[in-house]
């Protein structure tokens, strides 16, 4: 092993609060897996979560491992050092389970890469009676885990909090047993929320479209999604603090979650349901166990949260100061903003999504114009400088005045804030953070295509355009090349996965593993489909059925 990468690992653990640290006696062992590196998966919440209601089981063992940062990896290849666990130091070959928490469709090749630097075969179907299991969760797990099945052992559908330690509980006891992978794999089924691939096989017809999806026993179908009834039994924090990572020196809490709202584009309204929230008494009890008094409210939209006013009130009450993320125009109130202001926070996010009350309409978001521009100028009022504005382009039927009105809408706020900004203070700075509309699984849109990237390249183009010259507005968006890999793995069958493997042997090059593919990418990204084909994820029990959801896409007008 490379002392180099060992000691700095050292150093990570030596700057952390909160770790655990086990013997493996007697323990399943679990290699719970971020991939991405340690700066960006120590900010993740249901990640940090997972580690510690694991360890809480006197019968498991759980430590963390994440994508080496870019300039490591050649230190492990050239000291042919296997991958390691941050605690113990541990080969990940050596583990019961490996874990991987999916946040983000962009980064299943990485989930490739950490299993070739653990030494673990790749595929499901190589791996021998002495290989870690391989497992994953987490919202992309559950959306579509298709393009990874050939990859992972076993998926969480849902919520891992109650269902991990089930499965964990599970192996250990038939490892005691002795019985092997197999039979595991079988039982494990019976647990709600765990679907193994290798129980369902695929058809396809001459199109190229799915034909059938067949379960190797009635017992096995359909995977039902496992979720919690009670928020206030896990709560949900950063329960380990270290200051190297994005949110350093902040106690992130999830006040809540799943969305009332039920946007029609949105993912998380659709299979997080039901609506949730934790109570404020044990939000304070949580808090109280650690050391840090900046609070990061974290949820959908955290003004939805039923109590959000007094339960800032009391905070502030015990010296903390809090941080929100995005917040809800129409339930944004001056309660809240004064304590933001209290608390030293300059941004405030909202997230109108389109610029047009047609298209946001048609998202089912239920925002006028005059509701934004209320909330804007009562932030400012209130004495927060910085707007960021989150917006969508591609959207379904979207046209060329709309997306220009992005710009237009950015205008008329920043001359909203001059005209209050001579009687009081400097102006702030707004920020505009534009990303490409990527219809998801279980949401209404779920049957349309992603636009051209060309195109979305032009209205990027236009939008800028209209902003040059304008000061006090940033303009940041995602790359329309990025969007279309996330559709493809957002929406891709198990035949994604070979696209997958190609990536991965050719480092990393996109464009030479779509020319050498045997199938078009475009069939999964730039395809409507009819609302009569399998999709990929339709054998799951994930979210609501598909003639609901039909119904929704026929009330916007686009069935």
């Amino acid at each position: 092993m490379s002392w180099k990468l060992r000691e700095k690992a050292r150093k990570l653990l030596a700057a952390e609060r909160g770790t655990v640290f086990k013997s493996p006696g007697g323990k399943v062992t679990v290699a719970l897996i971020y991939p991405n590196t340690y700066h960006v998966g120590m900010s993740n919440l249901g990640f940090l979560s997972l580690y510690h209601y694991l360890n809480v089981h006197p019968f498991i063992l759980c430590e963390r491992t994440f994508l080496p940062d870019p300039e490591d990896l050649p230190e492990y290849l050239r000291t042919r050092t296997p991958l390691f666990s941050l605690e113990s130091g541990r080969p990940l070959s050596s583990f019961d389970v490996l874990a991987f928490s999916l946040s983000y469709e962009n980064d299943y090749p990485n989930l490739l890469q950490i299993l070739e630097l653990a030494g673990v075969p790749l595929r499901s179907e190589e791996r021998g009676l002495n290989c870690p299991l391989v497992m994953a969760g987490g919202i992309c797990a559950f959306s579509n885990p298709e393009p990874l099945a050939q990859f992972v052992d076993l998926f969480f559908l849902g919520e891992g909090e109650e269902a991990f330690p089930k499965v964990l509980q599970l192996l250990w006891q038939m490892k005691g047993k002795g019985e092997g992978r197999g039979d595991f794999l079988r039982e494990s089924t019976r647990i709600e929320g765990v679907y193994v691939p290798h129980f369902f096989s695929f058809s396809f017809d001459q199109r190229g479209e799915i034909k059938a999806v067949e379960a190797a026993d009635e017992a096995f179908q359909p995977p039902r999604r496992h979720f919690l009834d009670d928020l206030d039994s896990h709560p949900v924090s950063n329960f380990i603090e270290t200051p190297n990572t994005e949110l350093g020196g902040m106690r992130l809490l999830e006040i809540q979650r799943g969305c009332k709202r039920n946007c029609r584009f949105c993912l998380v309204g659709r299979i997080y349901s039901p609506f949730r929230f934790r109570s404020p008494e044990v939000l304070l009890q949580e808090l109280e166990m650690g050391g840090l008094r900046r609070v990061g409210l974290v949820g959908p939209c955290i003004s939805d949260h039923p109590q959000i006013n007094d339960f800032c009130s009391e905070l502030l009450t015990r010296g903390y100061s809090i941080s929100a993320s995005s917040l809800r125009p129409q339930s944004l109130s001056p309660h809240l903003l004064d304590c933001l202001v209290q608390s030293g926070q300059r941004t405030v996010t909202l997230a109108p999504e389109a610029a047009s009350e047609r298209l946001r309409s048609l998202l089912g978001k239920d925002m006028r114009d005059d509701d934004l521009y209320a909330a804007v100028e009562e932030i400012y009022r209130r004495g927060i400088s910085n707007i960021r504005l989150y917006f969508m382009i591609g959207l379904p039927s979207e046209q060329e005045e709309e997306v220009e009105a992005i710009a237009q809408v950015a205008k008329k706020i920043k001359h909203m804030l001059l005209v209050s900004s001579r009687e009081r203070r400097p102006l702030g700075q707004i920020t505009l953070s534009i990303s490409s509309f990527v219809p998801k699984p279980w949401t209404p849109f779920q049957w349309l295509e992603f636009e051209e990237t060309g195109r979305l390249q032009q209205k990027l183009g236009l939008i800028k355009r209209s902003l040059k010259g304008a000061g006090n507005i940033h303009c940041l968006h995602d790359l329309p090349t990025w969007a279309y890999k996330q559709a493809l793995l957002s929406r891709g069958d198990r035949r994604v996965g070979e696209l997958l493997l190609m990536v991965h042997e050719l480092k990393g090059n996109w464009r030479r593993a779509f020319r050498e593919w045997n199938l078009n990418p475009d069939f999964f990204v730039h395809r409507r489909r009819s609302r009569d084909e399998i999709l990929p994820w339709d054998h799951l029990a994930t979210g609501p059925n598909k003639g609901c959801l039909g119904a929704e896409l026929d009330r916007a007008g686009l069935g």
